[in-house]
């Protein structure tokens, strides 16, 4: 999982969690298909680009509680998330393991969130996900 980008996007910038060193071409897209569809395109053009899909995200200790704080609906040109960091980590996994994109920018979809702990959390996961395989 080490290759797997993670961005956090608030009002006032776009600030990267990971260290990633190739170009990068952020994106928003209604779904998963059509992300995957667009990072084919950019990659077909350059190889080297990594493509950041826009994950709307609304994270609590369960579903019900983060579907509760949800307060934002936001556009309907979005993915969304709305579940626990655990869930959020497997989204973002599998959204690397199919080709979908090469990491994400989480966007809040509750005011307050805070997008720099909930993305550490998520990179741990990540990380142990990457260890459990390899044992």
């Amino acid at each position: 999982m080490a290759g797997v980008r993670i961005f956090v996007a608030d009002a006032e910038a776009w600030t990267e969690l990971t260290d990633g060193e190739a170009p990068t071409a952020r994106v928003s897209a209604s779904d998963l298909a059509q992300a995957r569809r667009i990072r084919s395109g950019l990659k077909s053009e350059n190889d080297d680009v990594s493509v950041i899909l826009d994950v709307t995200v609304a994270v609590a200790g369960d579903y019900r509680s983060a579907r509760c704080s949800l307060t934002v609906a936001g556009s309907e040109a979005e993915v969304r998330y709305v579940g626990t960091v655990d869930g959020l980590a497997g989204l973002i996994a599998d959204i690397e393991a199919a080709e979908v994109a090469d990491g994400v920018t989480l966007i809040p979809a509750t005011a307050g969130q805070e997008l720099r702990g909930l993305g550490g959390d998520v990179l741990r996961r990540l990380e142990l996900r990457s260890q459990a395989r390899a044992s």
